[in-house]
């Protein structure tokens, strides 16, 4: 009796690597946000002895996040996976830290045009408060075919001449 045939989704090459980039960004999603909801419950007396001790347990819980997300680039790269753009979006590149809008990054629209004439021209930025490092996203804005794809199209527009 023969084997029943996998399903084409079932053969993904790498699983186990895609799994483990995996764990490692929700284990340093948790402790970052573990970190925010922390330093955001603190009162006001920052000057006492537990809340030293609270910053630092904080600041060793901000430590692991980014030891973990370098380790996901470093795995990334030695199997040579590209992480998924959502999961890249949530990390500054910079500084490994883990981005959480309001807490360690700021996010806005900018359109850098002719007093912003060009809609299609909008871009969100995001700055990481840690290092200082802005990352820049296209909104609304179509994406352009890949450059073997759109090459037929540019060799049209140029015509030359036999001569």
């Amino acid at each position: 009796m023969a084997k029943a045939k996998k399903k084409p989704s079932e053969n993904v090459q790498n699983r186990q690597q895609y799994t483990r980039i995996n764990y490692l960004h929700q284990a340093a999603a948790y402790l970052a946000v573990q970190n925010a909801v922390k330093t955001s419950a603190q009162g006001f007396d920052k000057h006492s002895p537990s809340a030293m001790t609270e910053d630092a347990k904080n600041a060793g819980h901000e430590n692991v996040a980014r030891r973990l997300v370098a380790d996901i680039s470093a795995v990334s790269k030695k199997v040579v996976i590209r992480p998924m753009p959502a999961m890249r979006r949530t990390v500054c590149k910079a500084c490994d830290a883990f981005l959480i809008e309001g807490h360690n990054c700021t996010t806005t629209i900018e359109n850098l045009s002719k007093q912003g004439r060009k809609p299609w021209a909008d871009v969100m930025v995001m700055k990481c408060h840690t290092c200082g490092h802005a990352k820049r996203f296209p909104v609304n804005c179509p994406r352009q075919k890949r450059r073997a794809l759109r090459g037929d199209a540019s060799l049209d527009g140029h015509v030359q001449d036999a001569g």
